[in-house]
């Protein structure tokens, strides 16, 4: 069983990312926030253990975008993958959004490093470091698709934004503080990954 898996379509599809743990999986799907398509793949590479998908913007499109995804772990408690998500525009009056969502989860809690949903029979945590909070608007409710738009403040024309997160599937038992504390722990001391 793969334990990560991604669908870089771009266009209206958007790129989906698949964290499989066990026998259950969640998506996590990338799309322009303000509904339009993102720019067509352009690249899309493997390197060692990341993965690259490169959307090059286009006369009609507000932005590129590159996604870079990279398994941190998978084990039999977690399957652990960061994702670097990396914006540039030529404009100069912007200010280009992404939103990602993960469909049908239920909130179990909201912290200062992130969030824990349950996703089906399983549960999914996503953590930010204090840096990228601050690029990361969450428009989750309790029920419902977890949402979270990353960006959307004025962007200057030909600088790059970036913004790194990490998801954790947990399968089907929730973690406990002891285990959230401990990947919070691990997942801050790593290192910046290679630039894209």
């Amino acid at each position: 069983m793969l334990a990560i898996s991604v669908n870089a379509a771009g266009g209206q599809a958007g790129v989906a990312v698949t964290l499989h743990h066990h026998d259950g999986a969640s998506t996590i799907t990338w799309r322009d926030d303000s509904g339009e398509r993102l720019p067509a793949i352009a690249d899309a590479y493997a390197r060692e253990d990341d993965f690259v998908a490169c959307l090059a913007q286009g006369e009609n499109d507000a932005f590129g975008l590159t996604l870079q995804t990279r398994l941190v772990r998978a084990d039999e408690r977690a399957t652990i993958v960061e994702c670097v998500v990396e914006m540039q525009t030529r404009l100069l009056d912007s200010h280009p959004a992404v939103r990602l969502s993960v469909a049908d989860t239920v909130l179990q809690w909201r912290r200062e490093e992130g969030l824990l949903v349950r996703c089906g029979e399983n549960f999914l945590g996503l953590l930010l470091t204090p840096r990228d909070r601050a690029a990361c608007q969450d428009l989750s409710g309790e029920v419902g698709p977890l949402q979270l738009r990353v960006f959307g403040e004025f962007l200057e024309k030909g600088v790059i934004q970036k913004c790194r997160m990490w998801w954790v599937a947990w399968g089907e038992q929730q973690p406990t503080d002891a285990e959230w504390s401990q990947t919070v722990d691990s997942l801050a001391q790593a290192p910046l990954p290679l630039t894209t």
